[in-house]
């Protein structure tokens, strides 16, 4: 926030609303001159379709802006949903959501409708280590904030709801695709994504829309928030603001403008020496005190690793963490405390005792509020090099100067190489050549430094626009929405349906480089009968019951995946790490799709099969190994859930380690995890809402004794396990849940006490009544 001076009467009250609703620990800021401008805007119900403005402007205040705008009557949609790109390791954006409805004064929550007693603003986070809390589905008529990745909202704006039951899958587009407002961070980053919005936007009530296209449906509208990267197109110059020269006048967005970064270019030969000379020069600029916060961004994973170790070994002294996208939610918000502690997020005035060292892929790029005193990185496209920039001395301050050091690797032609080689060579030559044009067009000092402050950046795309738009990448290819498309994902009760293609590519485009992901879970439970299969019915209905959470989750490339998971089957079975032995026929691997179905399982002997040396094979065990090989890494593995005994261990810090011989600490069992509370949960209650407990035969020979019922848990299921001869259940997993949880239609509906039918009718045609009379529906 800045300072916002020569304001009426009215202009006055609106930024004391602002600096109220966006307090921060007892400090209050008034709202930049930029933020003002927009804010009249939307008062007037004239909403920007992009919003321009660089980063470290509080672009995110824009949820700020349009809640006092609402609360002030302007006519704008009831829902704001805010998309990210990527998975952050902590949601700043849920936390400065949550914190303008814990700052918002009465005032303010009569004009939001929220002054009768009824529950407080909405927000709901469709992302990263929180589950949907469903309160944005509560009531249509009422506002509501909604964060989300691309993935979590676009596939529930086209029917498909990633991790949504079939039958709900109809409110969340329908809520969605109405009175909502959809803000886009760095759209510049996920054109397909941005294109599918715009064609929303613009033919929702045309080709797209309701056949009856009176105007009772409310407007869907698309902000898209950029800071830097891919022009603007033409249709949406008259609908664009940007800063004007007085914005920049201010003094405090002057300083952030011009906030010092000297960058220096280095070209390198050998991609060998890529990881040393980067730890290496991370080293020099975390001993120069007092600015000892260095960020370090590697391309490939690999090679973060590999720097990581470097630092660990050659700087003993030092603190280093490493972020990736490869890592465990749960991990994650470890890491987000970490980043806190050691001033890697907001204002951070103190210097570290040491020097303290943040390794990143391009996880730490976006959706991370990073700020660090130096910058050592390789060199990639220019809208990704723009986004590293801006997260180092984000805020400037007098004698502030971040070096940044960009090592570019220069592709060489090697003798001997075969014509596809030299092909390749030279392709990633002219791909090298574009992404190094811009930085070479910077000024450059006597210290033979080019500034690269955000100022500068700013003005190299005004004069060089060609140089700029070719070190771009290019936007991948995307397939065009139309209404038969549109019908058949709607067609949510069938399961399967010959006109419903997967919505992937309508939300990332045709990415011909992007490797197919898969998720992984550790699970100490698992419904395993006597001989250690698992019945495809009652493990569907198991994770109904104990649902993954999604800080379970694990993302990687899916050839990683099945690397890593048949390594661990031979160390296993090599060395014996597991305290628990793991019987051969015993089911370890279980892959679950969208809709939590079986696709497929894998017994310990099965995976060693898999990963199973030619030499030790004849030609038809070798033809058949490869075959199976070939249908879990392109069929079975991509886009699906893995779930692995946690005594197949395999993961350390969080990621996936194939060294890693400890079982892996999971949400089913024991221990902090099952403690924490749920962060968006507005009273307090667990994170994990079900435990599953181990229940044995009782004395009489008649079934199974369960364990004593635990105050605030109800049982919901139990499912046997060992059965004796005389088919009475000796053991079994006994799953309960929170007392008032619910996660899906029938769970919600069992918690109702009973009615007769004629009295839930009237209830609700009087809810329905109280809806429309709120919406102003005839």
């Amino acid at each position: 926030m800045g300072e916002a001076t020569g304001l009426s009467t009215s202009d006055e009250r609106l930024a004391e609303s602002l600096k109220t609703i966006t307090a921060e620990g007892g400090e209050c800021f008034p709202p930049f001159r930029w933020q003002m401008r927009l804010l009249h805007h939307l008062l007037q119900g004239d909403l920007p379709t992009v919003v321009d403005v660089p980063t470290g402007l509080g672009k995110t205040t824009v949820m700020a802006l349009w809640l006092v705008a609402l609360a002030e009557g302007a006519s704008l949609p009831r829902r704001l949903v805010y998309v990210v790109d990527r998975r952050a390791v902590v949601d700043q954006a849920t936390v400065f959501a949550e914190r303008l409805r814990d700052n918002m004064p009465p005032e303010l929550l009569d004009g939001l409708g929220f002054s009768d007693g009824s529950q407080a603003l909405p927000i709901s986070t469709l992302r990263g280590g929180f589950a949907d809390n469903r309160d944005w589905l509560e009531d249509p008529a009422r506002p509501a904030v909604i964060v989300g990745t691309i993935d979590m909202i676009g596939s529930r704006l086209l029917f498909e709801g990633y991790g949504v039951s079939r039958r709900m899958r109809p409110y969340h587009a329908g809520l969605l695709g109405a009175d909502s407002l959809v803000v886009l961070d760095e759209a510049h980053l996920c054109p397909p994504f941005e294109a599918l919005l715009r064609q929303i936007a613009a033919q929702r009530d045309g080709e797209l829309g309701p056949l009856d296209t009176s105007d009772h449906t409310p407007p869907f509208h698309l902000m898209s928030l950029s800071a830097t990267g891919r022009e603007v197109a033409d249709a949406q110059l008259s609908a664009r603001f940007a800063l004007e020269d007085e914005d920049r006048d201010e003094p405090v967005v002057r300083q952030r403008l011009t906030a010092g970064k000297r960058l220096k270019l280095v070209e390198l030969a050998d991609p060998k020496s890529l990881a040393e000379r980067i730890a290496g020069r991370a080293i020099e600029l975390g001993a120069a005190a007092p600015s000892r916060r260095v960020l370090v961004y590697c391309d490939r994973r690999r090679d973060a690793v590999d720097v990581k170790t470097r630092i660990d070994k050659q700087c003993r002294h030092a603190k280093s963490e490493l972020l990736v996208g490869e890592r465990r939610v749960y991990e994650r918000a470890e890491l987000a405390l970490w980043l806190e502690c050691n001033g890697f997020l907001g204002d951070a005035d103190a210097q570290p005792s040491e020097p303290t060292f943040l390794v990143a892929t391009s996880a730490g790029e976006v959706g991370v509020d990073l700020d660090a005193d130096h910058m050592v990185c390789d060199l990639v496209s220019y809208e990704r090099l723009v986004q590293r920039l801006g997260r180092v001395n984000r805020r400037g301050g007098h004698g502030r100067v971040a070096m940044v050091d960009v090592f570019a690797l220069r592709p060489e032609v090697r003798a001997g190489a075969t014509k596809a080689q030299r092909d390749r060579a030279e392709s990633a030559t002219r791909t090298f050549e574009r992404h190094v044009a811009p930085l070479l067009q910077l000024e450059r000092g006597a210290d033979d430094r080019s500034d690269a402050s955000s100022a500068a950046l700013i003005a190299l795309k005004s004069k060089y626009p060609e140089i700029v738009r070719d070190a771009t990448s290019p936007a991948p290819l995307h397939p065009p929405l139309s209404r038969p498309l549109v019908d058949a994902w709607a067609m949510t009760s069938l399961k399967q349906h010959e006109g419903r293609p997967e919505v992937a590519p309508w939300l990332r485009g045709w990415e011909e480089d992007e490797a197919p992901q898969s998720s992984v879970v550790w699970r100490k439970y698992l419904p395993r009968t006597n001989d250690g299969t698992l019945p495809a019915s009652e493990l569907a209905a198991f994770f109904r019951a104990a649902p993954i959470h999604a800080t379970e989750r694990l993302e990687a490339d899916s050839s990683r995946v099945f690397d890593w998971l048949v390594k661990r089957a031979a160390k296993l079975t090599n060395a014996n790490a597991s305290s628990d032995s793991i019987r051969e026929s015993e089911i370890v691997a279980v892959l679950l799709d969208r809709e939590g179905e079986l696709v497929e399982s894998a017994t310990l002997a099965c995976l060693r099969q898999l990963g199973a040396s030619a030499g030790s094979l004849g030609n038809a065990e070798r033809r058949e190994r490869d075959r199976h090989k070939s249908t879990w890494k392109e069929r079975h593995l991509p886009g699906n859930l893995l779930v692995v005994d946690h005594r197949v261990g395999g993961c350390r810090d969080g990621m996936l380690d194939d060294a890693a011989n400890d079982h892996v600490a999971s949400a089913d069992d024991e221990g902090p995890w099952q403690d924490a509370e749920d962060p968006g949960a507005a009273t307090s209650r667990p994170m994990i809402r079900f435990r599953i407990k181990e229940a044995t035969g009782n004395e009489d020979g008649e079934g199974l004794e369960l364990p004593d019922d635990e105050t605030d848990w109800r049982l919901v299921r139990t499912f046997e396990t060992r059965i004796d001869d005389g088919g009475v259940a000796q053991h079994g997993l006994a799953v309960y849940k929170w007392h008032d949880d619910a996660t899906d239609e029938e769970s919600r509906s069992i918690l109702s006490t009973p009615q007769l039918l004629s009295d839930h009718a009237c209830q609700v045609a009087e809810r329905v009544r109280a809806f429309a009379e709120r919406l102003n529906l005839p």
